[in-house]
């Protein structure tokens, strides 16, 4: 029984491509770089900060950067972070709605994000997310990040509840991967990125038990259907 949610930030709650594509080309011009499009963000989101930074480096520089320049690159990139987020981030459809209602039905909450952890949860409390949720867990709270299992349990654990009472909900392949190294249910939503990969087409071949919704209005009227039925 579900009873618990864990939920990704960026492509599942909010849409944060247009700041992320500005902190790393404020990055970039720094270094004297080229910048690079929207296009090639959305495709290097997923897997934290210091990944996407590499993928930037190697999309601009047109080569392998070397690791300790990715080190060198990553905190700047960081703090530009700081000061883009927020800016021209978006709240994705029917999240608001369909969290209310999550909560009201009695469904514990959590925020399981690669986001580093100051960030993600800066941006639940500016977009009024952050009371539906009992803790918001992000890069820098763990010492690994998803897919690693670590930070679904840790929110497990802070809600009171067995980690096979929760369910992932996200977007992309890496989510995906994160609740099975728990052990627990996957719900995947299209409104993400998932590093340019269609994933109901990835899901249909490599997660068949992973349940796939267009919107987090199909996938809250599932739940809380489900719920009536107890």
């Amino acid at each position: 029984m579900v009873k618990a949610l864990l939920f990704d930030l960026d492509g599942t709650l909010l849409d944060s491509v247009d700041d992320l594509t500005v902190a790393i080309n404020n990055t970039l011009s720094a270094r004297f770089l080229p910048q690079i499009s929207r296009a090639d963000v959305a495709l290097f989101i997923g897997k934290g900060a210091k990944v996407l930074v590499e993928r930037a480096l190697r999309k601009s520089m047109q080569r392998e950067p070397e690791a300790n320049f990715v080190d060198e690159v990553l905190p700047e990139y960081l703090k530009q972070m700081q000061l883009a987020e927020g800016t021209r981030t978006k709240v994705l459809p029917y999240v608001p709605d369909a969290l209310k209602q999550l909560f009201e039905a009695g469904y514990k909450m959590a925020v399981v994000t690669n986001k580093p952890a100051v960030i993600a949860r800066k941006l639940l409390s500016q977009y009024k997310l952050l009371d539906y949720f009992q803790t918001a867990i992000g890069a820098g709270d763990v010492s690994s990040v998803k897919p690693n299992p670590e930070m679904l349990l840790l929110a497990a654990k802070r809600m009171g509840v067995d980690i096979h009472e929760c369910a992932m909900i996200g977007d992309s392949l890496n989510d995906s991967f994160a609740g099975k190294n728990a052990g627990i249910q996957v719900f995947l939503l299209k409104t993400g990125y998932n590093e340019g990969v269609v994933i109901d087409e990835w899901a249909r071949v490599n997660a068949p038990d992973d349940i796939v919704f267009d919107t987090m209005k199909e996938l809250s009227e599932f739940l809380l259907e489900n719920e009536r039925r107890k």
